[in-house]
């Protein structure tokens, strides 16, 4: 297995793009909310534990009790240091470092004097982030260095990652995330521009995808910290290279004139597993909490249901979601069972649909997954609707 550590971009893709499960091997899985319970941080050690995360990156408080709930997985512990705002003095974030190892730390990410950076402070921030580098690396721990994007300018990102890099930091890191921005490909890309090859980028802050993070990791990030390392991997399990799943669809309804062939065709073309079957229904399972009802349209007359009968063979239409990276293989498999591609349609966003019918002529639709995380991010972010 490659080393991580040593690994190039081009490295990190190829690993993933082989299998997108490595990218769990890749996050520190991240628990920094002001509320945070005992329980919550159990919780994410054990899942760390579950799906192989690099570390759990915890607030110092946490670091002791997170420490216990991790050994011998070879998850390592994260702690903040001059968490979020940075305006610690060095002795504080030096002895707040010393202290989160003593209590079984081996990562620290340093939140760097912003202000200090904004007065064009040199001395100051170079004497910080090293005072901080050497304090970690006296005890063998890694120094990532939160330079916080959002609040610099481009001449700004590029004095502190140099002065981080003279320091021996190991990592320059772009977010805390409580600043109102996260990671951008444009800041990991220069990040990663200014501190070469040989030194780590860590991305945090607003990834909540599998595309979000191989997009920055694509652009040079070799770590990426985020609270949704869970949503991630099960993303990547779904995205192995050839295999096929169906995302989700919203609740949808379709009528068949056929009940026998419908299964036969959901089921073994489309490999959607049947939750319940009856005489003259079918319930598909199409994703997490989401279903697709097959009605045979030869009862609809006289069938005593609390759904009303509606709709026509033939007329309707369901759009499924599925992982980006399986768009090629889905169009292979539809081909080998047969199946006519009617359709292939580019979208304005980046999302690509292939259409084709269903023996009853039903429309149906394969879409680029992007498209659904980009307006479920939309609703849970700002409940707008409007879409």
């Amino acid at each position: 297995m490659i080393d991580l550590s040593q690994a190039t971009t081009d490295q990190l893709i190829q690993l993933i793009d082989e299998d997108p499960t490595h990218m769990a091997r890749l996050i520190d899985h991240t628990l920094l909310k002001p509320d945070a319970t005992e329980a919550m941080v159990a919780q994410l050690c054990h899942e760390a534990i579950q799906y192989n995360f690099a570390s759990v990156c915890v607030n110092p408080t946490h670091v002791l009790y997170a420490a216990e709930q991790v050994a011998g997985s070879g998850v390592k512990v994260c702690a903040v240091v001059g968490f979020p705002l940075g305006a610690s003095t060095t002795k504080a974030k030096v002895e707040e470092t010393e202290q989160a190892i003593a209590s079984g730390a081996t990562e620290i990410d340093m939140v760097i004097n912003i202000g200090a950076v904004k007065s064009r402070d040199e001395d100051f921030t170079q004497a910080q982030i090293t005072a901080v580098t050497k304090a970690t690396h006296a005890h063998h721990a890694l120094c990532k260095v939160i330079i916080e994007t959002s609040y610099l300018t481009n001449e700004e990102k590029v004095r502190v990652c140099k002065a981080a890099r003279a320091a021996g930091a190991d990592f320059v890191k772009t977010s805390t995330g409580f600043s109102g921005g996260g990671a951008t490909v444009e800041d990991v890309a220069l990040m990663r521009y200014t501190v070469g090859p040989q030194m780590g980028v860590k991305a945090s802050g607003g990834v909540r995808s599998f595309d979000d993070a191989r997009r920055l990791i694509a652009v040079g990030a070799s770590r990426i910290g985020t609270s949704n390392g869970v949503r991630i991997v099960q993303e990547a399990q779904l995205a192995r290279r050839g295999e096929t799943h169906i995302l989700r669809v919203a609740e949808a309804v379709l009528y068949v004139t056929d009940i026998p062939r419908a299964k036969q065709f959901y089921t073994q073309v489309l490999g959607l597993p049947l939750s319940s079957e009856f005489p003259d229904t079918l319930f598909l399972q199409t994703g997490q909490n989401s279903t697709l009802i097959l009605f045979d349209m030869n009862t609809m007359e006289t069938r005593i249901s609390p759904i009303p009968g509606h709709g026509a063979r033939g007329r309707g239409h369901v759009c499924l979601a599925i992982p980006p990276e399986q768009m090629d293989a889905w169009r292979e498999r539809l081909i080998q069972h047969g199946v006519v591609i009617e359709h292939e349609q580019e979208w304005s966003l980046g999302t690509h649909s292939l259409y084709f019918r269903d023996p009853d002529e039903n429309s149906l639709e394969l879409m680029d997954g992007r498209h659904y995380r980009r307006v479920w991010r939309r609703l849970q972010e700002t409940g707008d609707l409007g879409y």
